[in-house]
């Protein structure tokens, strides 16, 4: 099949006989990614009802997305109904839904990182402890971590994430400078790019909170209430402990809502490319063997009411698709090599051929199967592209100095270090030479007086650079 497929591409890269070749294209593909998604469905379908029937209390939302995913699977793919609008408008509302919970969960991680940077540098403080650091042995520890390999992409990660921990001894004045320097990167290409990166920045530091931030885990919110009125200059032992325990639960809370609602995100897709293919290339799809052993795990899963049974029962079926998966994603490769060229550049003979459907839904289909489980779907290949220039990314500045000038008067001095340390971190690092990085390193470990803050910076770092080194 790989071999048909490489032949099949060549000779639309060659334009040649594409009122024949180009039908053949958009039903191989879509049967490679009716039976991929069917085959990864029947797996993760199986792992999340065994993750629910071993759950002692359940899961309110993720079980009510589970049923309706069990409904749409039953319906469209076991029984071959023919798949309606009101379908595909129910997989994309439940897509929706899971996306803006996982936009909260993103949205906590980022506050607790924000407030977890306070707490540690105030702990040595409070509990005791802190120890000397040697500064300039410290410098030079960092620089030679950041420059143990010679790849920019691996050098600007280290120096990304050093960002996160070092102490920020810099005015407001001089982040704004960074800001704006940053922001410049910009002009010159797409308004939606710079609009992306200020809301990325807004999101981090939750200037903008999602929706559903404060209701869908109220214990969450009240944690984030206490964490922004605490007054971290007197806070006391007690105090300081009962937000660090509740941050660790916290976290642990976030952490397994992540991964169920990744798996559940992951399914939701597969699902969604079922729908999206079933009436195309179901029938083509049912002579393979793993296809059937998918469709047999997915019935009997969904009929189970004791999946330590049906594990017994579905051995056959799990060998039989091991690496399936594997071998129809080489093949679907090598056919989406050529398809943005052939879904943009011969768009006129896709409409004649009566195509354009079936090829709209390939293009959704790219992202669904990619691996950022939360893309949106959007079809963007008739966008028209709006230039940046100075004035759009000074507008963008403005009002950004504007939001962040309001949210530090809105915090004191530790909790606005710890936001424009999370805001470096999440830049492109803005040092331009090897020395310009060893001489910030030096300045901002020397200035800092604060012998917990350091003492906390430095453990935090050493634990980087073993990590990393391990």
């Amino acid at each position: 099949m790989k071999k048909k497929s490489k032949i099949l591409v060549s000779d639309l890269l060659r334009g040649e006989d594409l009122d024949i070749k180009l039908p053949v294209y958009s039903n191989t593909l879509s049967e490679l990614y009716h039976t991929y998604a069917t085959v990864r469905a029947s797996m993760n379908y199986y792992t999340a009802k065994e993750i629910a029937a071993e759950s002692e209390s359940g899961h309110e939302t993720a079980d009510e997305a589970l049923k309706t995913i069990t409904e749409l699977l039953s319906v469209y793919l076991l029984e071959g109904s023919s798949v309606t609008e009101d379908a595909l408008s129910v997989i994309d509302r439940l897509r929706t839904s899971s996306e803006k919970r996982m936009q909260v969960l993103t949205a906590y991680t980022d506050a607790l990182q924000m407030y977890e940077y306070v707490l540690n540098r105030i702990e040595e403080d409070i509990k005791g402890g802190a120890a000397d650091v040697d500064t300039e042995a410290l410098s030079a520890r960092m620089y030679r971590y950041v420059f143990s390999e010679k790849d920019t992409v691996v050098i600007n990660s280290k120096l990304q994430l050093l960002m996160g921990q070092l102490p920020v001894r810099m005015t407001k004045n001089k982040f704004y400078d960074i800001l704006g320097n940053t922001l410049n990167i910009y002009q010159g290409g797409e308004t939606s790019s710079v609009d992306a990166f200020a809301d990325m920045l807004r999101m981090t530091v939750l200037i903008t909170k999602p929706e559903g931030f404060k209701d869908y885990y109220p214990d969450l919110y009240t944690l984030y209430e206490d964490l922004e009125q605490a007054d971290y200059k007197e806070i006391s032992e007690h105090g300081f402990d009962d937000l660090a325990t509740r941050m660790t639960d916290a976290g642990l809370l976030i952490k397994e809502e992540v991964s169920r609602f990744m798996l559940l995100q992951e399914i939701i897709n597969d699902v969604y490319v079922i729908l999206l293919t079933k009436d195309v290339a179901a029938e083509a799809a049912k002579s393979g063997a793993g296809y059937a052993a998918a469709i047999e795990i997915l019935r009997k899963t969904i009929a189970a009411d004791d999946m330590d049974a049906v594990s017994e029962d579905l051995m056959d079926q799990f060998m039989t698709i091991e690496g399936v998966q594997e071998e129809i994603y080489e093949e679907i490769m090598i056919l989406e090599s050529v398809f943005d060229e052939m879904y943009t550049g011969h768009r006129d003979v896709i409409e004649q051929l009566g195509l354009l459907a079936n090829m709209q839904s390939l293009s959704k289909i790219t992202k669904l199967l990619s691996t950022s489980l939360f893309v949106a779907l959007d079809d963007t290949s008739d966008a028209k592209s709006i230039p940046c220039d100075h004035d759009y990314i000074e507008a963008v500045r403005k009002k950004l100095v504007d939001e962040f000038g309001a949210l530090f008067a809105a915090h004191a001095k530790q909790v606005n270090r710890s936001v424009m340390a999370k805001i470096l971190s999440a830049m492109p690092i803005f040092l331009n030479t090897t020395q310009e990085i060893k001489d910030y390193f030096d300045y901002v470990l020397g200035s800092c007086s604060d012998r917990a803050e350091l003492s906390a910076t430095a453990k935090l770092i050493e634990e980087i650079i073993e990590d990393e080194t391990a």
